[in-house]
């Protein structure tokens, strides 16, 4: 494009935007009432978008699963709540529509007939009710083995109740004199000036009032018995509301009492969003609100382990016949409930391939967020001997592929949420010893990840028992500590001291305390937004707030490569021959695109720093990985290159190198274009076979790999 025509097409789109100007003049009425209307607008284009934006959009992978329903209960639920969403938005849209000319002064306008009001709703309610139908047909026929019709059915018999109800309580309070005396007292508290739009012209409540204020105490009701039902519990294979309600009860309240507290601002020019932010943080800080995780004191019997991590090593592998000792170390990269899966099917997969032996020669798991997920639910059934049980690896499968994502949902609809509107204190305790601050959606995860474990009351202190016996590898579950940025390394072992900078441990922050493995694996899944940072849940001079452990290397590489220094460098590594560093990785390499057209430039210009941090995160991650991968091998001897694959297999056939420690690299990448992984806490079906397929297609493409590690384990 030239010069003259770059500055011919500026001059028409300013004498465009001129002209729009001057025709909105024309419709100013008309912009008043969008803006009165704003809250049920935009709720009710979030009804009607929300499927779009979930399953079409870069927010797939986050926002999809929502819409996977796994039983037919569930479809019914959803069902009847996006009808009483749109129930909910079109009624504050008619009496706000209606009363606007008494409060604000504007010309009059219509209200919307009530024949049509129930008709707007049910539309509102169908873009939610058809995209979870369609996405959910095959998961109820698989998970709940039944017919997703039923759910269709006694869905829409849910909805039809709802507005059923709605239209006979409607009529009801509307002319119920007592509670129109009650409404009328307490409008009369007011000014006059605050009392108009409440109250018409022959000093009578104006239209909807005494219907809408009913059905906001219903809704509330509602909600509040939500919190006792729905709360999540310990018990595998309970019924679970889905997520996916949570956010249609969240929409259905929002836009009765922000409609209605913006109703009755917009008349003072009081801003409803800055009063909100105003109040929410004066709140955070009258009453101290954060956001914790539980921390106990250790029981007499659990004394902290005094021998060294590295003299543990040795327990680990004593069952190995010979004097040269095969050391296999694993990295868990993080990635949501996709990495818990994967992180699962490669190690009991390699157990079934390569027997208990190489099970037993693995000294730790250095994992990361959902990595650490999927490792917390391997070693919990670890048995007396060292590895888990044949009978066993199924059940580590499936009980690390369990939706979680139901219970975040009632974490965030319900303690988070009053937590965060300055409601805190209307937050029920469990315990006598628990802070309402202790439940969050952090820790109604943990309570659900409890349901699936073996032993749910296991915590760091019992598994380091374990530990010293050689019974488990070492798990590291890799965190960060927001205000400083190091690694927080969460074990039941002691790696560092208060002046190593590196990285830090929980043990020597809080060597008298303890926590629950589901609160370390937690810990490290901290995922943005997902779970919330938090802090020792008692006061100590280390405070740290802990985030997920992929903000520092979401690959938990860079923890394994010190220590694997640290060990080999020591005394009591000779025996120590060959080190196999196993790199899970939850998801496939980026390809590199042959051409790349740019995405556009006001795109660019209002998120472009953002997105070039976020990218380059990881790309640095991985170089810096693969450098110091590189530059261990080197130090040790024998190794190769990453990317050398004639050479890493030469390294398992080589008996021959006397040089030092054989240190052999081995990623098990997911392989490409098997399914779009999922970023959210829960798997389809689909996506758990995908898993269980993608682990064939590895052993198929890497069986010369296979074959020489069972010549390292020979049976």
């Amino acid at each position: 494009m030239n010069k003259r025509q770059q500055v011919f097409n500026g001059i028409v789109l300013w004498l465009g935007l001129a002209f729009l100007g001057l025709m909105l003049q024309n419709f100013y009425s008309v912009l008043q009432y969008i803006f009165f209307l704003r809250v049920p607008i935009i709720v009710g284009l979030l009804l009607l978008f929300l499927p779009t934006i979930s399953v079409s959009t870069g927010f797939s992978a986050m926002l999809k699963n929502l819409f996977v329903l796994r039983a037919n209960n569930q479809l019914v639920l959803v069902i009847g709540g996006a009808v009483l969403a749109g129930l909910s938005t079109i009624q504050v849209f008619d009496i706000i529509l209606y009363n606007s000319h008494l409060r604000f002064d504007v010309p009059q306008q219509q209200g919307i007939p009530e024949f049509l009001q129930y008709l707007i709703a049910i539309i509102l309610s169908l873009p939610i009710a058809i995209k979870a139908t369609q996405l959910s047909k095959k998961e109820i026929e698989e998970a709940d083995h039944s017919w997703e019709g039923w759910g269709i059915i006694f869905g829409v018999v849910a909805g039809a109740l709802v507005l059923i109800t709605a239209y006979f309580a409607r009529k009801f309070f509307e002319s119920n004199q007592v509670l129109e005396k009650v409404l009328l007292k307490i409008i009369a508290f007011f000014p006059e000036r605050i009392q108009r739009g409440y109250i018409d012209g022959n000093s009578n409540l104006s239209y909807g009032i005494a219907g809408i204020a009913v059905f906001s105490i219903f809704l509330l009701i509602v909600y509040g018995l939500g919190y006792f039902i729905f709360k999540p519990r310990s018990i595998s294979n309970r019924f679970e509301v889905p997520a996916l309600f949570y956010i249609i009860l969240i929409l259905s309240i929002m836009v009765v009492w922000v409609g209605g507290i913006s109703f009755f601002n917009d008349v003072s020019r009081i801003p409803t969003l800055l009063l909100f932010l105003v109040i929410s943080s004066a709140s955070y800080t009258i009453f101290k609100i954060d956001h914790f995780y539980k921390i106990y004191s250790k029981n007499n019997w659990l004394k902290p382990t005094e021998q060294k991590w590295i003299n543990v090593i040795s327990q680990r592998l004593k069952n190995q016949q010979s004097e040269d000792k095969t050391l296999v170390v694993v990295c868990a990269s993080g990635g949501g409930i996709q990495a818990s899966g994967w992180t699962t099917k490669v190690l009991t997969g390699l157990q079934q391939e390569l027997g208990s032996k190489f099970t037993q020669a693995i000294g730790w798991i250095s994992s990361v967020s959902g990595g650490s997920v999927g490792t917390m639910f391997y070693l919990d059934r670890f048995g007396d001997q060292g590895y888990p049980e044949e009978n066993q690896l199924k059940q580590i499968f499936k009980s690390a592929t369990e939706d979680s994502l139901d219970a975040t949902g009632w974490g965030l609809a319900y303690p988070d949420l009053l937590r965060f509107i300055g409601l805190p204190f209307v937050i029920p305790k469990e315990q006598e010893d628990d802070t309402a601050t202790e439940q969050d959606r952090g820790t109604a995860i943990e309570i659900d990840w409890k349901g699936e474990m073996k032993n749910p009351s296991a915590s760091l202190g019992s598994w380091s028992e374990k530990i010293d016996q050689g019974i488990i590898p070492i798990p590291i579950f890799n965190a960060t500590l927001v205000e400083d940025g190091r690694r927080f390394l969460v074990s039941p072992m002691t790696f560092s001291k208060h002046e190593n900078c590196k990285s830090i441990d929980f043990n020597t922050l809080y060597p008298e305390y303890d926590i629950d493995v589901t609160t370390a694996a937690r810990l490290s899944a901290t995922f943005p937004y997902v779970s919330p940072v938090c802090r020792p849940s008692q006061e100590s001079r280390w405070n740290y707030h802990i985030g997920d452990g992929g903000y520092f290397d979401n690959f938990g590489i860079g923890t394994s490569i010190e220590l694997l220094d640290q060990l080999l460098e020591s005394a009591q590594s000779h025996q120590i021959k060959k080190v196999i560093l196993l790199q899970i990785n939850a998801f496939p390499d980026d390809e590199n695109p042959e051409k790349e057209k740019g995405a556009p430039g006001w795109q660019m210009e209002v998120i472009g720093s953002l997105l070039a941090l976020l990218n380059v995160r990881s790309s640095t991650q991985n170089e810096g990985n693969t450098l110091n991968i590189e530059l261990l091998t080197d130090k040790y001897k024998c190794g190769y290159k990453h990317d050398e694959q004639e050479k890493m297999l030469q390294f398992l056939k080589d008996k021959s190198c006397q040089k030092g420690v054989e240190i052999m690299h081995i990623p098990v990448k997911f392989p490409r274009g098997k399914i779009n992984p999922p970023l959210s806490w829960q798997l389809t079906q689909e996506q758990k076979e995908a898993i269980q397929n993608a682990w064939k297609e590895w052993k198929t493409s890497n069986y010369e790999i296979i074959s020489e590690l069972k010549k390292i384990f020979p049976e």
